[in-house]
Formats: C-alpha cells, sequence, structure tokens
C-alpha cells in the first residue's frame, strides 16, 4: 500500500522515452531559463548564475516576498513566495520556474513586471517603515 501505483512507472517511462527522443525540448527549456534569467539580472534582481529552469528571486524579508509575489498573482503570473522554515530566515524568495509552454513574449512580459512589483516593493517598505 506504500508503493507508488503502476500508472506512475508508466508515465516515468513514458517521460524519460520523451527525455531521450526529443533532445530539442530540453535545449529550447535552456534558451527560455537563459532569457529570463538574463532579462532579471539586467533589471538589476538579486538572481544567483545558473542553469536550471527553476530560477530564485531572493528578497530578504518575507513581507516584500508575499508582496511581490501578490502584485504577480494579481496580473496573472502563479508566482509563490518561499519563506521559512522552507528557506533560512533572512532569505525569503520567489521561486520561478520556466517551462517550454511558455514564449519569449510572455517572459518578457513577466521580467518586465516583476521589475516593476519589485521597485514598488522597495517605495512601499520605505513608505510603511
Amino acid at each position: 500500500s506504500t508503493a507508488p501505483p503502476p500508472a506512475v512507472a508508466g508515465a516515468l517511462d513514458a517521460s524519460l522515452s520523451i527525455v531521450a527522443g526529443e533532445p530539442e525540448r530540453r535545449e529550447m527549456l535552456i534558451r527560455l531559463s537563459a532569457r529570463l534569467r538574463t532579462r532579471l539580472i539586467d533589471a538589476g534582481l538579486s538572481v544567483p548564475h545558473g542553469s536550471s529552469q527553476i530560477i530564485p528571486v531572493l528578497l530578504g524579508e518575507n513581507e516584500r516576498a508575499i508582496q511581490v509575489a501578490q502584485a504577480m498573482q494579481a496580473q496573472g503570473f502563479d508566482v509563490r513566495a518561499i519563506r521559512p522554515p522552507s528557506v533560512p530566515r533572512g532569505t525569503a524568495r520567489l521561486r520561478i520556474t520556466v517551462n517550454i509552454a511558455l514564449d519569449e513574449a510572455v517572459l518578457d512580459r513577466f521580467a518586465d513586471a516583476l521589475a516593476a512589483a519589485m521597485k514598488e516593493s522597495t517605495s512601499w517598505s520605505v513608505v510603511s517603515s
């Protein structure tokens, strides 16, 4: 009763076949991720260098992470604030995940919206301090 159901094994087998048979999907994901990461870094956001499709945007304060995530959600982007205990105290962040269903125009719109939300959150935190 604790083993995964046979359907999970079938799905894993199918996904491994796709990975092996369609390398262009992985290459596209790498390109899209690199594009977004570069756009975010160019916008001055705290994004570590790397090649993963999971891109953390470091914010530090829990409240700021929540505020920016909510601003992005209001614009239709599924962005979550990651806070302690999932990450060390003082390292709250957004976790952005790129997938190949996204195109460059959506990623560019996302980068612009995130940069604006980050600026707004800085203004807000200064005003409310």
